[in-house]
Order: structure tokens, then C-alpha cells, then sequence
């Protein structure tokens, strides 16, 4: 709808245009038609034998302030139009959220938990991640199983490049750095899908995947199962938070 209306009033502009340009070359013409009877007339005739005034020339400056008023117009919504073409096209097409369940997990939405998001949340948002989102989810209350997101959505250069980044910097942090990423199936939304497994913090080991595409980056770290199985949650917890904007 932005874009039609953008295109719509592009046209407008140049419809606009269109008209002074018209203008402009009447009042072209009314002038040299005006500078042409003062040539041909050096010196003032005598009164006509008849009751009217011989006919003179219109005055071109009407036109011209036609032809000025449609080039200002014209060029305002020239203007108007490339300013929403570009807000449409920066847009992101897809965008993220953190529902109450995705892939078949629960969000965890206790106060501690909350807390502890928010405040990740923030740290992420004054390192220059657009948009940050955090979410802890759990399988079900029957299991100890714990899966942490981590999203962002907003324009991505270069998605594989910055995923493989973001999973090697998580990677640094469990004391596992200098391993890459290995690539797996993007799924129906396509994109970009990483992961990394055996990760250990002393206590436990972790597995991390991670998507990307041009406006949107995910990655979850779980306590539990490996490289694949991980992916395959992704996917299924991708499918719930990623939407068209």
C-alpha cells in the first residue's frame, strides 16, 4: 500500500511537471508575441475610426506564474515520492517476535527470568545490535531443558558473514574459540543456518544454531541434545517467530 501510494503521487509529480512545462512555453510564446507588436509598433497609433481598442498580446505573466507555482508543486512531490520509495524499500520485509510458545516451547515469563532478558536485552542494544530480542524457553515443566534466543531485525549487509561472527563470538565465550560454524538447511524461509555443539562451560555442554537473512538474525543456545538436533528446533522456532512485517 506505501509503495502504491508512493508511486501515485510520483506520477502526480511528474504530471505536474508536465503542466509547466506547458505554461512556461505559452508564456514563451506570449512574450516574443508581445516583443513582436512593440517592433512592428515604434510609435503610438492613432486613435482607431471605431469604438474599440485594436487588439494587443496577452500578458505572459499569468503563465509564468502558472509555469512556477506547477514546477514547485512538481517537484514537491518528486521529492515526497523518492522519500517514501526509499522508506519502503529500507524496510525490513520479515520481522521477529518472542511469542508465548514457538517450536513447541514455552516461554519462560517468571520475574527472575524477565530480568535477566531485559537486562541482556539492553547490553545488546548498546553494542549496536538493532532491534534485540530475548526470550528463555523451556520443553515442558517435566524437564530441566533450557533454550536462550537471541534475534535482531534490521538490515544485514553481509547475513552469513555476521552470523558466523555472532556464533564464533558465542563460541569465544565457552572458552571453545577457534572452531567454525558448520552450515546446515535453511528451511521454507531460507537464508543462512549455522551451528556449533560440544561447547562446554565447565558444568554443562551447549549447542548453538543460528539463521540469518537480509533483515533478520536468531540464534538459541540449548543445554541439551547436539549440532542437528539444534537445528532442527531452530527451524521449528523460526517458523513461529519470524513473520512478514
Amino acid at each position: 500500500m506505501k509503495a502504491l501510494l508512493a508511486i501515485a503521487v510520483l506520477v502526480v509529480g511528474l504530471a505536474m511537471l508536465g503542466l509547466a512545462a506547458g505554461f512556461a512555453a505559452g508564456a514563451i510564446r506570449r512574450t516574443r508575441a508581445a516583443e513582436s507588436a512593440d517592433e512592428e509598433s515604434p510609435a503610438p497609433p492613432a486613435p482607431p475610426p471605431y469604438p474599440y481598442a485594436a487588439a494587443r498580446p496577452e500578458s505572459p505573466r499569468a503563465m509564468w506564474v502558472g509555469a512556477g507555482i506547477s514546477a514547485a508543486l512538481g517537484m514537491g512531490a518528486l521529492v515526497t515520492a523518492a522519500v517514501a520509495l526509499l522508506a519502503v524499500m529500507a524496510a525490513p520485509t520479515r520481522v521477529l517476535n518472542t511469542p508465548p510458545q514457538a517450536g513447541g516451547l514455552q516461554r519462560d515469563d517468571s520475574p527472575g527470568t524477565r530480568q535477566l532478558t531485559d537486562r541482556q536485552r539492553q547490553r545488546l542494544k548498546a553494542a549496536g545490535m538493532p532491534n534485540p530480542l530475548t526470550a528463555v524457553y523451556h520443553r515442558s515443566a517435566a524437564t530441566t531443558m533450557t533454550v536462550l534466543f537471541i534475534g535482531a531485525s534490521g538490515h544485514l549487509t553481509d547475513p552469513a558473514a555476521q552470523l558466523r561472527e555472532f556464533i564464533s563470538g558465542l563460541a569465544i565465550s565457552a572458552g571453545s574459540g577457534g572452531r567454525t560454524p558448520t552450515p546446515y538447511p535453511a528451511g521454507r524461509l531460507k537464508g543462512t543456518v549455522m551451528c556449533l555443539d560440544q561447547l562446554s562451560t565447565g558444568q554443562t555442554t551447549l549447542a548453538t544454531c543460528g539463521w540469518a537473512d537480509e533483515g533478520t538474525l536468531g540464534v538459541i543456545t540449548t543445554d541439551e541434545g547436539d549440532a542437528t538436533q539444534t537445528a532442527g528446533l531452530l527451524l521449528s522456532m523460526r517458523d513461529d517467530m519470524e513473520k512478514k512485517a
